[in-house]
């Protein structure tokens, strides 16, 4: 297998640009999403500047009336809203809020990790230290490192390995089908590995959702995600149940792993059990599964 010269690291390679952005789990599912242009950040900009100017001269008001009892107090908390203002605003909006500021949600934008992961407080506070920088002046600076960079970062982006993104918002079908027809696969086919709450949360959405797809097209889009599986799990069954029926495959391990009565005895998924099941937070189709 040849490898190619890795070229990643360089952010102002010369690439045409695009606004298509794909990120590789660990499970080697590829995720797709659109960055967000620099038109459409200007205009979250804009609106979120009117909020902040807005919430500024309300402030100012209650100010010069406290001026009045306590000229230096008043001052002073005034000088600390405005810092909280300009940089708080949007490191704590994006920090808290799942990488939104007021205007990023209302155009449908979201920051979030280079490898497609949420940001936490910190990322949100790294990203937004530099925005003095990207802002002058007239945050020339900003939209220069935006326009040469691949995935329209600004400065603050780089320093924080961020980007962002325009949300799709699709809704697709949910088909409710009874969970007891899905058989947890026995312990004993499996090695000590266990998934992190996000890969089965992404098992679980998906196959929530299959009913957009038809099956052999549900089994293609599994595939990938039921072969790194049945990898980490060493899974020592039946291994036509990956190749032919990897959407089954992933559908058995997530309930394996969901159902809280699995964890305790080894054997449990071999014998049936009348204890009663833990509740999913979706539901699935098991529906043409092994068609």
């Amino acid at each position: 297998m040849s490898i190619d010269t890795p070229t990643t690291d360089n952010p102002f390679r010369n690439e045409p640009l695009s606004l298509d952005y794909a990120v590789e789990t660990p499970e080697t599912v590829v995720l797709h999403y659109q960055l967000a242009g620099p038109a459409v950040r200007m205009m979250a900009y804009m609106l979120d500047f009117i909020i902040r100017a807005t919430a500024t001269f309300v402030i100012s008001i209650i100010v010069e009336f406290a001026g009045l009892l306590a000229p230096g107090f008043a001052m002073g908390l005034f000088l600390l809203w405005l810092f909280i203002n300009g940089w708080g605003y949007y490191a704590i909006c994006e920090g808290f809020f799942h990488g939104k500021t007021i205007g990023k949600h209302v155009l449908g934008l979201r920051v979030i990790h280079e490898n497609g992961h949420p940001i936490n407080f910190w990322m949100a506070v790294n990203r937004n230290f530099i925005r003095a920088v990207d802002s002058t002046p007239l945050y020339i600076p900003g939209l220069i490192s935006m326009i040469c960079s691949r995935k329209f970062q600004r400065l603050g982006d780089l320093t924080a390995g961020t980007v962002v993104i325009t949300e799709r918002r699709v809704r697709l079908p949910r088909e409710p089908v009874i969970l007891e027809k899905i058989d947890p696969i026995p312990l004993n086919q499996l090695n000590q590995y266990k998934p992190d709450e996000q890969t089965l949360a992404v098992i679980g959405d998906f196959l929530s959702r299959r009913v957009a797809v038809d099956y052999k097209r549900g089994h293609e889009l599994s595939r990938p995600l039921a072969h790194e599986m049945a990898r980490k799990f060493q899974f020592r069954g039946d291994p036509e149940l990956v190749r032919k029926f990897p959407m089954a495959f992933i559908a058995r391990i997530y309930v394996t792993f969901i159902r809280n009565d699995q964890n305790t005895d080894p054997e449990a998924s071999t014998t049936p059990s009348t204890e009663p099941k833990t509740k999913l937070p979706v539901f699935i189709t098991t529906e043409n599964w092994d068609e």
